[in-house]
């Protein structure tokens, strides 16, 4: 009897050393690195090209003009600074303070009027000013100003789609291979958008995910879509979400579109492991759907947990370490849209699939090969730059 207790008590100790490294009561986080897509916007001006009634919606949009944040998008953003301030600030994780502090947040927006509005959205959220940074009686006890960096678009590696000539003949290459491959069971949808709307998919297949945007888009204005679309809007919708991966088809994609915030994120995670002094622990990139996606890729996210990411989207990478055991691991988590969906812990492919964690090493031996540094970027995408 006293040899099966004790074997009992070393099944239960080695059980629970196994998996301490998921308790999240065990957890103590260090280090988040957060993508969110900006909030809901009007159309931009491809998707306007595509639509029937372009007059109509310039003048329903002529405050926020193109591409502009709608209320709707504002509000969305506001929740993703609620979200963040529940998840680390005081009351959460605790890795942001209620006060703004400096030292604390390096916060990045590409230099397009959504993302930026976004940002300020999502700050006067996270940090409504406490009584010492009160700066008057009226606007000062519920506004502060939270400063954001923003790069010009041609010199800014989140808008590697649009200023990488690498990644634009790689683009190329992929959608001429993707007509006859993942779009050949399309060719209907082709012929029917040719005829009623005049333009010819077939000689840019990215143009699905334009036309579902400004789907997304009319929805969100109160318009309805097309008579025509109703009845293929399912195939309309996967031809899009095809689109949308064309942007990570390969690995040098991938490695061009994620890279950059990967490598960062890696190297400020092993500074901490390594005991150096590491301040602006918390990174927030107010960017673009492509930029969630290509980060996914890159920390190679188990495909079928990769969704088209929503307005008000967030993909996060949490460091943490185990009080116990003193292990580190990578966490992945993802907000569907922010406002109106919980946080959901991923998976990453190449680690245990039983568990969300995966131990820092092991994360970056399977990463490794998607590390880029801003130096690199910009000699891959010839670009010149002072930055």
């Amino acid at each position: 009897m006293c040899r099966f207790i004790i074997l009992s008590i070393l099944l239960l100790l080695s059980f629970s050393h196994s998996h301490i490294i998921y308790s999240p009561d065990d957890q103590e986080l260090l280090l988040a690195f957060v993508v969110n897509r900006h909030g809901e916007r009007t159309p931009d001006s491809d998707e306007l090209s595509l639509s029937q009634e372009p007059e109509k919606i310039k003048k329903l949009t002529y405050i926020e003009g193109l591409e502009g944040l709608t209320n709707t998008g504002k509000r969305r953003a506001f929740q993703i600074g609620k979200l963040i301030r529940h998840r680390y600030g005081p009351q959460g994780f605790g890795l942001l303070s209620s006060l703004y502090l400096q030292d604390e947040i390096y916060l990045r927006s590409t230099d397009k009027e959504r993302t930026k509005m976004t940002a300020q959205m999502a700050m006067a959220a996270l940090y409504p000013p406490e009584t010492e940074q009160q700066w008057d009686e009226g606007l000062g006890k519920v506004w502060q100003p939270v400063p954001y960096t923003a790069v010009p678009l041609k010199e800014d590696y989140l808008r590697y789609y649009s200023n990488c000539r690498r990644f634009k003949d790689l683009m190329t290459i992929a959608k001429a291979e993707s007509l006859n491959q993942e779009f050949k069971p399309y060719w209907d949808l082709i012929s029917l958008i040719k005829t009623t709307t005049g333009r010819d998919f077939s000689e840019d297949p990215l143009l699905f995910e334009t036309l579902f945007d400004l789907f997304k888009s009319l929805v969100g204005l109160g318009l309805d879509i097309p008579a025509w679309a109703k009845p293929v809007l399912p195939k309309l919708g996967e031809a899009g979400r095809l689109a949308y991966r064309l942007y990570f088809r390969s690995n040098e994609m991938v490695r061009l579109g994620g890279g950059v915030i990967l490598n960062d994120f890696t190297q400020m995670a092993a500074d901490i492991i390594s005991g150096k002094p590491v301040t602006k622990r918390f990174h927030m990139y107010s960017g673009h759907d492509f930029n969630i996606g290509s980060l996914m890729e890159a920390t190679k996210i188990v495909r079928h947990e990769q969704p088209v990411p929503e307005y008000g989207a967030i993909f996060g990478l949490e460091l943490y370490r185990s009080r116990s055991t003193g292990e580190y691991s990578v966490l992945p988590i993802y907000v569907a849209k922010a406002g109106d969906t919980p946080v959901q812990e991923l998976h990453f492919s190449d680690c245990d699939t039983s568990s969300s964690y995966c131990k820092f090493d092991k994360f970056r031996n399977n990463t490794k090969e998607y590390l880029l540094t801003e130096k690199q970027f910009y000699s891959s995408c010839d670009i010149k730059t002072e930055l």
